[in-house]
């Protein structure tokens, strides 16, 4: 899990690791929203985080996961989009 922290950039990945009271291990989902605080959920509950990320951050993210190519993953992540809808 600690793995996927290092997409983040360096002040939300601090924020994340300021929590001491939650085990990173049992980290299920990571919840990016713009203007919106980031939301941690785990096995057994959901922790909101006191950071409101901008459209810039997770755009940011976005590209560095995709490696600065987000067209080039476009039909994958168009599709997980729509197969988490139609589980809904």
């Amino acid at each position: 899990m600690l793995e996927i922290l290092d997409l983040f950039p360096k002040n939300i990945s601090n924020q994340i690791f300021q929590k001491s009271d939650i085990d990173l291990n049992t980290l299920e989902e990571i919840r990016l929203r713009v203007q919106k605080p980031i939301i941690l959920k785990f096995t057994d509950k959901e922790f909101v985080l006191d950071y409101i990320i901008s459209q810039d951050e997770i755009l940011k993210i976005l590209q560095f996961m995709c490696d600065n190519s987000i067209y080039s993953y476009q039909n994958q992540i168009c599709k997980r989009i729509y197969n988490s809808k139609r589980r809904t």
